[in-house]
């Protein structure tokens, strides 16, 4: 697809102060979080890490996105949306990791949040058909695929939260796929562009302290902040929410399966477990560090694919992700029937 003229100096510079904002502000928060006691103590076998570790660099995160956003801002209402869902979010995140929030009202924070952009006209109108042409939704119809939408990218970024590095990393790469495909000439969105690339260069800030071994987590407000943001610019992005589907294609089916598993056990859907992908490649005997590598690659070749491909292609590839988990699933099954 062509591009259309790509806007060089307001991309580096809204990405160099985001980036610079949150690689400044994250040994602050470091330090006074670690003054204050507000430590993550590892309570349960399912973490990974096994010292107390602050999980407060969402804090550092939300600074670089919303003064990046208020420096290079243009006056446009979906942004008020942005702003003010995406602060709804970090505010309910950063409850829920200095109070341990019960998930029934977590859950109603994230809903009464996700809210917030649809009042400012960020909604899904649309959805392309793969026979060809687009399906037109009703308007309660597509407030309601909206909500749900924003809660699942949410909640599918909180869940990748596990492994230093893996929820800002991938946050980065769907981010700066979203960026380029707001770049190409159907598309036309040079604001969003420089929007996601806002996002991609503060995910990749914090990425500098939460790569393994990590010094900080983002914790509930930096993830909520991220998958807010990720679900509201494949909206905004043309409402290219397909591709953000197959960026995190592999994420979101983990999320999905994780659903399923915990319902079908008998628990709730929120109940903790140390059965996600990560969890399972971590039990082949990869390393931290491999496992987030793995991940990265298959998220940005997913991305590749979604930027240069049709809708019947997107369908095919997504079908292929949900079998290369069942893959890693049955694998590490057979692994643990032979390791005493």
């Amino acid at each position: 697809m062509n591009l259309i003229p790509i806007p060089w100096i307001q991309l580096s510079l809204s990405a160099l102060v985001a980036g610079g904002i949150v690689i400044v502000a994250t040994p602050i928060v470091l330090k006074l979080a670690t003054k204050w006691k507000l430590l993550d103590v590892p309570a349960s076998t399912r973490r990974v890490h096994t010292r107390p570790m602050v999980r407060l660099g969402g804090v550092a995160v939300f600074l670089g996105i919303m003064l990046s956003l208020i420096i290079f801002f243009r006056l446009d209402p979906r942004l008020y949306g942005v702003f003010l869902g995406g602060t709804a979010f970090f505010i309910l995140g950063l409850l829920d990791d200095l109070y341990n929030l019960p998930p029934p009202v977590k859950l109603l924070g994230q809903f009464t949040s996700a809210t917030i952009p649809v009042m400012f006209g960020i909604t899904i109108t649309n959805l392309t058909n793969p026979l060809g042409g687009t399906i037109l939704l009703a308007p309660v119809i597509d407030i309601i695929l909206t909500l749900i939408w924003i809660l699942l990218i949410v909640n599918t970024v909180n869940f990748l939260d596990g492994l230093d590095g893996l929820a800002s990393g991938v946050s980065a790469i769907s981010a700066g796929i979203l960026a380029v495909l707001s770049l190409f000439a159907i598309v036309n969105q040079p604001d969003v562009a420089i929007w996601a690339s806002i996002v991609a260069a503060a995910s990749l800030g914090f990425l500098v302290y939460n790569w393994h071994p990590a010094k900080l987590f983002m914790g509930d407000s930096g993830s909520h902040l991220l998958g807010f943001m990720i679900a509201t610019l494949a909206i905004i992005s043309g409402g290219k929410v397909a591709t953000a589907v197959l960026v995190l294609g592999l994420p979101i089916v983990d999320f999905a399966w994780s659903m399923i598993r915990r319902i079908k056990s008998g628990r709730a859907p929120w109940s903790a477990d140390r059965e996600h992908l990560h969890h399972l490649l971590l039990d082949l005997g990869l390393g931290q560090r491999t496992v987030v590598g793995l991940i990265y690659l298959l998220t940005f070749g997913f991305g590749l694919v979604a930027l240069m491909s049709g809708t019947w292609l997107k369908l095919i590839t997504l079908g292929i992700v949900i079998l290369v988990l069942a893959g890693i699933v049955r694998l590490v099954l057979h692994f643990r029937r032979f390791t005493p």
